[in-house]
C-alpha cells in the first residue's frame, strides 16, 4: 500500500495577457517557493504581487505601469500610484505573504515604505514648477509631517519591541544561571 498521496499534475492557473505591447513584455513568474497573488481592475488592468520567501522582498508588476518594470513592495505597500482598490489588494496579499514574518520585520518593512514616500515629497516639495504655487506647497508639508508622525511612530514601536527582546534575553540568561 502506498503511503504517500499522489498529486494530480498540471497547472493551476494561466492568465493571458490584456495589455498593448507598449506596456513590455509581461512577466513569466515560476510559483516555486514564493507567494503569488494576481488582481485585475475594473478596467483590465492586471496586477501580480510576488513575496519571496527567502529573500524576504516583495515585488509588484502593473501591466499599465510597464510589466518590465516591476516596483519594490514595502509594508504592505509602494511608491506607485494605485487606486484604492488597488492599495487595499496589495496591503491584503502583503499580510498573507508575511504573516510569519517576525515583527520587527513588519516595522522596518513600514519603515521603509514611508521614508520612500518622505523622498518622493521631499522631491515634489523642491521642484521648480511648485515653488510658488502655496496650495502645493502646504499639501505637501501637510502629507510630509503626516508622513513624519508615522515614522516616529514605527521607530517608538521598533524601540520598544528591540527593549522587549533585550529583556527577555537577559531573562533567559538569569534562569540559564539559576539553572548552573
Amino acid at each position: 500500500m502506498e503511503n504517500q498521496m499522489k498529486v494530480w499534475e498540471g497547472t493551476v492557473l494561466t492568465v493571458p495577457n490584456f495589455h498593448t505591447m507598449s506596456c513590455g513584455k509581461p512577466p513569466e513568474l515560476v510559483v516555486g517557493d514564493k507567494y503569488t497573488a494576481y488582481f485585475e481592475n475594473d478596467y483590465g488592468e492586471q496586477l501580480v504581487f510576488q513575496y519571496d520567501f527567502e529573500a524576504k522582498k516583495g515585488t509588484l508588476w502593473h501591466g499599465d505601469y510597464n510589466w518590465e518594470h516591476p516596483v519594490q513592495v514595502m509594508g504592505g505597500g509602494t511608491t506607485m500610484i494605485m487606486s484604492e482598490e488597488e492599495r487595499e489588494w496589495l496591503r491584503l496579499v502583503w499580510r498573507v505573504a508575511t504573516r510569519r514574518e517576525t515583527r520587527e520585520f513588519q516595522l522596518c518593512s513600514a519603515l521603509d515604505l514611508v521614508n520612500a514616500h518622505k523622498v518622493i515629497y521631499d522631491n515634489l516639495m523642491a521642484r521648480p514648477e511648485f515653488s510658488g504655487d502655496t496650495w502645493m506647497q502646504r499639501s505637501f508639508s501637510k502629507t510630509k509631517k503626516r508622513l513624519e508622525k508615522e515614522e516616529k511612530a514605527i521607530q517608538e514601536e521598533l524601540e520598544e519591541l528591540k527593549g522587549v527582546d533585550e529583556a527577555e534575553r537577559i531573562i533567559g540568561e538569569g534562569a540559564e544561571d539559576e539553572r548552573r
